[in-house]
C-alpha cells in the first residue's frame, strides 16, 4: 500500500496512467499467484481396485473412492483420483460382471466425481467388462506390456443394451474412441484409423469413403475378433493414451504429483485384526524361523494385520534375506507394518523395505554401524536383492542400500518440470525416465559411513509412510476396534528352540552315530537300534523345525544307512556301497547344520567350519563306539547279552572242522577265472569247479586271471595274477 501511495504521488497529475499501472501490477501479481500455486505438487490418492468385479464388490470399491473423496480438499487444481485396476490372487478380469462394472462406471461419471480429476492406471491387463471402468475415467496410464480391450470374451451375444452402454460410457469421456471401445465388446465391428487421428466403425468408414473425405487408412481391428491393444500400441502407436508407467514411482512422475500420497489407505478397507511380534536383538537363523512360525500361526488364526517391532543391531544376512522373502509372499489379505520405535541398525534397517508400510518413531534410528559389515560382495548381493524388493514393493531403493553399503552415495534430487524430490544414487538415478530432468540438491550420505537417519529424517525424505509412538498408533490409523494380540511363547516354542541348539544337536548326533555302529555289531535289533533311531529323530526334527534340514537331508540319511547296511549285510566287503553310503551320510549332517548347499557369501563362508565340526563328530563318534565295543560292552553284564562275541578256541576248532568237510586244498595254486567281480567276494571258475572266493587284494574285475592262495572251508582265498 505505501508503494502504491507513493506512486501515486509521482504521478499526480495522470490519474488514467495510474489506474492503467494499478491494473497491469494486479495481473502481474495475479499471474505470479498461478505460478506460486503451480509450484505446489497436485495433491492425490489411490485406489486400488481388484478384479473381477462380481457379486457387490462394486458397492465396497464405491465406498473405498468415497472414502478417498472426502480425504482429498476441493480446491484447484482438482486433485487426482488414481484408480489401480489390478486382477486379484485367485482371480480373473474375465469373470466381472457387466451389470456390477456398468453401475461403477456410472459413478465414476456422475456429477459427485467431477471435482476430482479420474486417472485409470492399468499395471496388469484388464479384459472383460472390467474395461469399462478405464472408459470411464478422464486418463489412462498403461504398462507397456499390459492389454486392455476383449470386453465381450465371455459373451456368447451381445445385447443392443450392452452395445449402449459401452457407447455411453466411451463417449463421456473419450478417454477411448467409441468405435474401439464397441469393438472390445462385439465380434462384428471393424475399426479403421483414418487420416491418422480418427478411428471409425465400417459402417462409418464407408460413409466417409463415399464422402471423398478418406486421404488415409488403416483397419485396425477386423470383423471376427474382439479389439485389444497393449499399452506400448496405445500411446506408442496410436497416441491414444496420456502415458505409459511400469512403477507407482513413474506414475507419480507422469503426474506431477508426490509418490507418497500414492500410498494406499488401508484405514476403512476392512475388518483388521492386528497381531504384534517383536524383533529384538542380534539376528540369527533360529530367531528368525521363530519370528516366521509366529506369524504363521497368527495369519492361521485370522490375523490380517501383522506389526513387526523392529529393535535390533542386524546380524545373519541370511536370515535377514530369509525373512524379507517371507514377508513380501504374505497373502494379498494380509498386510505387513515395520514399526521401528529403539534402533534399526545394519541390515536390521533394510527388513522394513519388505513391509508394505513403514511407520517410525520420531527419535527411533535407522541404518548406521551395527552387528554385521558386508564385505565388497556383500554389498553388491545386497544391493541387487534391494533392487528386487523395490521392484515388487514400488519403492526406491537407493536409500536403503546406502544404510548397509558405506560407499554408496546418495543424494536428494528435484525434478526440474514438476518439483518432486526423490533420494537416488547413481545407478537408481539412470533408470528413471529422463534422468537429464532431475537436478541434485543435497548429498545425504557420509563417504564411508553408513546411512543413518532419525525416524523424523527418514519421514521427511519419504522413506518412511508415517509417525507413531507405538503400536497402538499404528492399529488407530487402521481403524483396530479389538486388542492387538501378541503370539505367546509356548512350551511348544521353548522345546523346539532347546532342541535347535547347537550343543544339544552335537549330542544327539554323537549319541546317534555311536548307536548305530553298536547296532551294527549287534545281533537283530535292540536297545541300540532304538536308541539311534531315537537320537537321529530329534536331531533332524530340531534342524528341520528351524529351517536348515529338509526332506533332502533326511532322504540322504536313510539311503546312506541302508547303503552300508547293504554291504554289510549282503556284499560283505568295503566298496562301492560302504562308501557311497558314507559319504552320503556325512552329506546330510553338514546340510543339516546349514542354509545353503554351497558357500557363495562370506556369511556363508564364515559358517563352513561349524558345519565341519560335525564331521569331526561323527568320526569322534564311531571311534568312541568302536572302542566302546571292543574293550567295555564284554565286560558290562547287561549289554554283553546283546553284542555278537567271537567264538572262543574250542567254538572256533568246530566251525573251522565243520568247513573242512569241503576240501579245496586241491586248488591251491591253480589259475582260474573271475566269473563275477570280487568286492572282495564272488565267483571263480578253476577249470570246471566253480567256487566261491575272496579276493585278498579286496578287488579283481570280472574275467581277470587270479590264483588260489589258500583254502579256507567252502571258499578259496585268491589273488589277481
Amino acid at each position: 500500500m505505501r508503494k502504491l501511495a507513493l506512486l501515486q504521488q509521482v504521478l499526480p497529475g495522470s490519474p488514467r496512467l495510474f489506474s492503467i499501472l494499478l491494473a497491469l501490477f494486479g495481473a502481474i501479481g495475479f499471474v505470479s499467484l498461478l505460478h506460486a500455486q503451480d509450484d505446489e505438487p497436485r495433491q492425490a490418492a489411490r485406489v486400488r481396485i481388484s478384479l473381477p468385479i462380481a457379486g457387490s464388490s462394486d458397492v465396497a470399491i464405491q465406498q473405498s473412492i468415497e472414502r478417498a473423496l472426502q480425504a482429498l480438499p476441493d480446491v484447484e487444481p482438482r486433485p487426482v483420483l488414481i484408480l489401480e485396476l489390478r486382477p486379484g490372487r485367485g482371480g480373473s478380469a474375465d469373470d466381472s460382471q457387466f451389470e456390477r462394472c456398468l453401475a461403477l462406471a456410472r459413478f465414476l461419471t456422475s456429477t459427485e466425481m467431477s471435482r476430482v480429476r479420474t486417472v485409470a492406471y492399468l499395471p496388469e491387463s484388464v479384459t472383460g467388462h472390467a474395461v469399462l471402468l478405464p472408459l470411464a475415467c478422464e486418463q489412462i496410464i498403461m504398462a507397456p506390456d499390459a492389454q486392455l480391450g476383449d470386453a465381450g470374451i465371455k459373451e456368447k451375444s451381445i445385447s443392443e443394451t450392452m452395445r449402449k452402454a459401452y457407447e455411453e460410457i466411451a463417449g463421456f469421456r473419450n478417454s477411448l474412441p467409441q468405435a474401439i471401445a464397441v469393438a472390445m465388446l462385439d465380434r462384428q465391428e471393424q475399426v479403421f484409423r483414418v487420416n491418422d487421428r480418427q478411428f471409425v466403425s465400417g459402417e462409418k468408414y464407408e460413409e466417409l469413403k463415399k464422402a471423398g473425405e478418406v486421404g488415409k487408412s488403416e483397419k485396425i481391428v477386423s470383423a471376427g475378433e474382439l479389439a485389444i491393444f497393449t499399452g506400448r500400441d496405445l500411446r506408442l502407436k496410436y497416441q491414444l493414451i496420456s502415458h505409459l508407467a511400469e512403477s507407482q514411482q513413474q506414475l507419480a512422475q507422469q503426474l506431477e504429483v508426490p509418490d507418497v500420497d500414492l500410498q494406499l489407505d488401508y484405514s476403512l478397507e476392512r475388518d483388521w485384526k492386528a497381531t504384534q511380534v517383536k524383533l529384538s536383538g542380534a539376528i540369527t537363523h533360529n530367531h528368525v524361523q521363530q519370528l516366521m512360525r509366529m506369524i504363521q500361526s497368527e495369519v492361521a488364526h485370522q490375523a490380517n494385520l501383522v506389526l513387526i517391532e523392529i529393535d535390533s543391531p542386524g546380524g545373519d544376512p541370511v536370515a535377514v534375506e530369509s525373512l524379507m522373502n517371507y514377508l513380501m509372499k504374505q497373502p494379498d489379505e494380509v498386510r505387513t507394518v515395520a514399526l521401528v520405535k529403539g534402533k534399526a541398525a545394519s541390515n536390521a534397517a533394510i527388513i522394513p523395505f519388505a513391509c508394505d508400510e513403514i511407520v517410525v518413531s520420531t527419535d527411533a534410528i535407522l541404518g548406521g554401524a551395527g552387528g554385521y559389515q558386508y564385505t565388497e560382495q556383500g554389498t553388491v548381493d545386497v544391493r541387487n536383492f534391494l533392487i528386487q524388493v523395490g521392484e515388487k514393493k514400488q519403492r526406491r531403493w537407493s536409500a536403503w542400500a546406502a544404510m548397509v553399503d558405506p560407499q554408496l552415495e546418495v543424494a536428494n534430487y528435484r525434478h526440474k518440470q514438476s518439483g518432486l524430490t526423490a533420494l537416488f544414487c547413481q545407478e537408481e538415478l539412470q533408470d528413471q525416465i529422463a534422468p537429464e530432468l532431475w537436478e541434485q540438491t543435497a548429498v545425504i550420505t557420509v563417504p564411508g559411513q553408513p546411512l543413518e537417519l532419525t525416524g523424523g529424517q527418514a519421514f521427511d525424505l519419504r522413506l518412511a509412510d508415517a509417525i507413531a509412538a507405538d503400536a497402538t498408533d499404528v492399529a488407530r490409523r487402521y481403524g483396530v476396534s479389538g486388542e492387538i494380540s501378541q503370539p505367546v511363547r509356548t512350551w511348544a516354542h521353548q522345546l523346539i528352540d532347546a532342541l535347535a541348539h547347537p550343543a544339544l544337536a552335537w549330542f544327539f548326533l554323537f549319541i546317534g552315530i555311536s548307536a548305530l555302529i553298536m547296532e551294527m555289531q549287534a545281533p537283530g535289533i535292540g536297545i541300540f537300534g532304538f536308541m539311534s533311531a531315537v537320537c537321529f529323530g530329534f536331531y533332524f526334527w530340531s534342524q528341520f523345525l528351524s529351517g536348515t534340514a529338509g526332506w533332502l537331508e533326511v532322504l540322504l540319511f536313510v539311503g546312506g544307512v541302508g547303503c552300508v547296511a547293504i554291504e554289510i549285510f549282503v556284499l560283505p566287503g568295503f566298496g562301492i556301497f560302504g562308501l557311497g553310503g558314507g559319504a552320503m551320510i556325512l552329506a546330510s549332517v553338514v546340510l543339516a547344520s546349514q542354509t545353503f548347499i554351497w558357500p557363495q557369501t562370506d556369511y556363508q563362508m564364515a559358517q563352513v567350519p561349524y558345519s565341519l565340526a560335525n564331521i569331526f563328530i561323527v568320526m569322534a563318534a564311531i571311534a568312541v563306539s568302536l572302542m566302546f565295543a571292543k574293550h567295555i560292552v564284554p565286560h558290562v553284564p547287561y549289554l554283553r547279552d546283546s553284542m555278537l562275541q567271537p567264538p572262543d578256541e574250542e567254538a572256533a576248532e568246530e566251525q573251522h572242522r565243520r568247513e573242512m568237510i569241503v576240501d579245496l586244498t586241491h586248488l591251491v595254486g591253480q589259475t582260474g577265472i573271475a566269473q563275477s567281480q570280487l568286492v572282495p567276494g564272488g565267483k571263480a571258475k578253476f577249470g570246471r569247479e566253480l567256487v566261491n572266493v575272496t579276493c585278498e587284494t579286496g578287488f579283481a574285475p570280472r574275467g581277470a586271471e587270479v590264483i588260489a592262495v589258500e583254502a579256507r572251508g567252502n571258499y578259496l582265498l585268491v589273488k589277481p595274477k
